[in-house]
Order: structure tokens, then sequence, then C-alpha cells
């Protein structure tokens, strides 16, 4: 009977932290979640929600569409910073603490524990973040009389988040930090001033600092062969560092079709990231009767697999007067995408407490026993996704000689599956409005600009929901752009 206990603690012991690597990665994938993958990298693509394809010019469509770089006869750089801002907001969550029974010869000696409520509540605190971003465009190089050449860089940051959410609903993203930057070299060739084509490489970094709590389903039939059963879900803490650089490519191409219509088409390319890093984890077991409830550490080598996943985007601007209209479409492959596999490897279980006194020992020992019998699907954050379309509409207006004025209207799906009893990545649909203006100074030798961005998401079909109504992702982004 005893050992019945030990086997069915270090079946849980084991299977959990393995599953505690698992959850480090879900606040990763925060950062490529339709509201948290951040299209929206300058002045210009904040105002118009990145309705900015076709219609990008200046040293941000070295970003953008860097194939548009030849049509403008300057180089240019740009400076921008964007202060990301989410309120903070209550929630209710499905209770995903099961409890534990058993079942079978010893069951009154076994873990009986009731489960928890069944809806249970969170807090996500206010989330405050600043991402820096550099933009450059060299002026054409003209090789005969039809053909020139153009380079560019781009410094962005596609995700740079903080996150920190409390209560019982809110355990599985207590806290998380996430830094992304990532650096685009891009050249371009322009022909008859009609056709542009352009291709660059994405070298990205990527580092995260992710705690959390996570309720993992198990079931252990038959422990050791002595008819004992047990099932339910079993509390894991996992705190983890990671950090990697991912390669990738971008290409573009640009036509007009005629002086005031132009099509465009972008494309970036999946990114791997093989994250590698330290986790830690606390275990916690209730070994009944015999045992006791108690805790075990894991300490390990984590690599964390995923997919950044490849963007395709189609536009079409029309310029009127001084208005230039465009609609854009987006196209994210995040179902043929890895969104997380993980592995871990080195570790070592130690500092067992609160076991029945001469049982520490032996709970260590047999954590190192890979045993089957936990549901990994049950926390998987990335099952299920599926390709995401983005419907982008933007309008810039050409006031004057000096100033510029951008506003947009989006509709952004998200590639999270819905419904309240799901598990996984927070996300919703997301509605997003913005708003822009950009001011010449010495003589068109500078500008200056501030630019907005709302995006509201609609939860009521997420498994989390908010007492607050919609959910809310506020841009602000401040530029200064040099010609010379």
């Amino acid at each position: 009977m005893i050992m019945a206990k030990r086997c069915a603690l270090s079946a849980k012991s084991s299977r959990l932290t393995k599953l505690s690597a698992l959850a480090s990665l879900c606040a990763c994938s925060l950062a490529q979640a339709s509201g948290f993958k951040l299209t929206e990298q300058s002045l210009n693509g904040t105002a118009l929600n990145s309705a900015y394809i076709a219609g990008a010019y200046g040293a941000d469509s070295s970003y953008y569409n860097p194939a548009n770089m030849g049509f403008d006869e300057a180089n240019e750089l740009e400076v921008n910073g964007t202060m990301i801002f989410i309120p903070e907001f209550d929630f209710t969550t499905a209770g995903r603490d099961k409890g534990e029974i058993s079942t079978g010869n010893g069951a009154a000696l076994g873990p009986n524990r009731p489960a928890g409520p069944a809806v249970v509540s969170g807090r996500a605190n206010t989330t405050l973040a600043f991402a820096p971003k550099i933009f450059f465009k060299t002026k054409p190089w003209h090789i005969g009389s039809f053909f020139k050449t153009n380079f560019g860089l781009s410094l962005t940051t596609p995700s740079g988040l903080s996150m920190d959410w409390d209560g019982e609903g809110g355990e599985f993203l207590d806290k998380v930090g996430i830094m992304m930057i990532e650096t685009n070299p891009v050249v371009s060739i322009t022909l008859w001033d009609r056709l542009g084509l352009a291709a660059g490489a994405r070298i990205i970094y990527g580092s995260g600092d992710f705690g959390n709590t996570l309720y993992v389903p198990y079931r252990a039939d038959n422990a050791m062969g002595l008819g004992l059963n047990i099932s339910g879900t079993t509390k894991v803490q996992q705190q983890s560092k990671t950090s990697a650089v991912g390669y990738g490519y971008n290409v573009a191409a640009t036509l007009k079709l005629t002086r005031s219509t132009t099509l465009a088409a972008t494309y970036r390319s999946k990114v791997h990231f093989a994250m590698t890093g330290k986790l830690h984890a606390t275990s916690y077991i209730d070994g009944g009767k015999l045992a006791g409830k108690g805790t075990v550490d894991m300490n390990a080598d984590l690599l964390l697999s995923t997919h950044l996943p490849d963007t395709l985007n189609v536009a079409l601007a029309q310029r009127l007067g001084k208005l230039l209209a465009e609609f854009t479409y987006e196209h994210t492959f995040w179902g043929s995408a890895d969104i997380f596999e993980f592995q871990y490897s080195n570790q070592e279980f130690s500092n067992a407490q609160g076991f029945t006194p001469g049982l520490e020992n032996t709970v260590i020992t047999m954590a190192y026993q890979n045993m089957a019998g936990a549901d990994y699907n049950a926390v998987a954050m990335g099952r299920g996704w599926k390709n995401s379309n983005a419907f982008r509409l933007g309008f810039t207006h050409f006031s004057t000689q000096n100033l510029t004025l951008m506003g947009s209207l989006a509709l952004d799906f998200t590639p999270v599956p819905q419904g309240r009893d799901k598990f996984g990545i927070p996300d919703a649909n997301a509605y997003m409005l913005g708003l822009g203006a950009r001011y010449n100074l010495f003589d068109g030798r500078a500008d200056v600009g501030l630019a907005y961005s709302l995006a509201l998401k609609d939860n009521r079909e997420s498994f989390i929901q908010s007492k607050d109504g919609l959910g809310q992702l506020h841009l602000v982004t401040l530029g200064a752009k040099y010609r010379f």
C-alpha cells in the first residue's frame, strides 16, 4: 500500500514538472496572438492600423514594404517610440482544480481532496510597456535610365510586453515578461518607376521571464499493481527564463497600375526559435494518510521550440486628390506553425518537504521515473490554432504642404480556439480604430508626429470573461523623421 502511494507521488511529480515547462511557453505565445503580435510598428503603421503596404513611403517602408523604397528620392531616418497600455480588469473563468479521488484497494488511505470552485475570479493588473523602433532607407542609386536600387534597415520590437495577473483565475499568467528585437536589412530594385521588388533578412532575438501555476489532470490506475486508482489534478508552480535567436526572410513587390492606383504584396517568412534556459518547478503532492502532503522541487535545462508564423499581406491603394485610401488583407499562417514544443534535460529533484518523516528521499528517488497518466492536452496552450485573417482600411490625407492626417479601421480575427470550456492563450477578435498626424519642419527636411490605435477585444466567446466589458489594447506612438 505504501509503495502504491509512492508510485502515485512520483508519477505526479515527474509528469507535472514536464508540464510546467510547457506552461512557461504560454507566455511567449502571448507575443504572437492576434492582439499581441504587434504589426503596428511605426507612427504611420499605428495611425493606419497597418493598412500601410501599397501606400508605404519613406524610412518605415523599409519594414512595411521595402519594394516602395525606390519611389522616394531622399535618404531618410525615422525614430519612433510606442507606449503599450492595457488597462486592469477583473474577470471570471472556469476553476481547474478538480480535486483528487482514490478508488480500489486502499482508497481510504489515498488522496481524497474535494474539487475547488467551479468558477474562479482573477485580476489582470495594468500593463504598461515601451517599445522603441528605428527605420532607415537610402536614396536610390540609379543604374541606367530605368533601373535603380535602394538599401534599408529596420530595428523593431514585434513584442515587448509585461503581464501580471492575480487571483486563482489568473495564476496561469502570474508574471510574464517578454522582449523581442528584430533586425531587418533589405534591398530593393525599381524598374521604370512602376515596378518595385525587394528582399531582406530577418534576425530576431527573443527572451522571456515567466512564472505561473497550473492544475494538471492525471490518472494513475492500479498503482504498483496493488489495485489503487487515483485521479484528479495536482498543482504545480514554475519559473523559467529562456532566450534564442531566430532567422527568416521577407520579400515584397509593388506595381503601379496607374499613376493613382498601386497594388502590392509582402510576405514575411516563418521564424523558428529554439529557446534555451532554466526551469524551476514546485509540485504540490497529496500522498494521502500515509505519505502526507508536501512539495518536491525540480531544476532542469529547458528547450522550448516555437515558430513565429509566416504572414502574407495583399494591398490596393487609390489616390483621390489629396486623399490616399488603402485596403489591406493580412493572412497569418498559424495553422502550419508549431505553436510550442518542449524538452528538458539534466533534471534534478530535491527538497521534498512536508511528507511523513522518512519518505522524503523515496519521493525524490521515485520522481525520476517517467510514468504515464497525465493529460498533457488539458493544459496545452497552442492546440487547435487556425490561420487568421485581418482586414484593414486606412486613409491618409495630405492636407497641406506640411500637415498629413491619418485614420483607419480594422478587423483582426484571432487564431485561438474560442469557447468558455477552452484553455490556452486568452485572446479574442479585435475591432480597431487608428488616428494620427505628421507635421513637416525645416522646409520638409524633418517632421514629427503622433499616432494612436485602440483595439477592442470581444471576449464573449473566450474562456476569460471580463467583468469590465470589452478588453482594450491602447498604442500611442511618437515619432520624428529626418531627410537628407
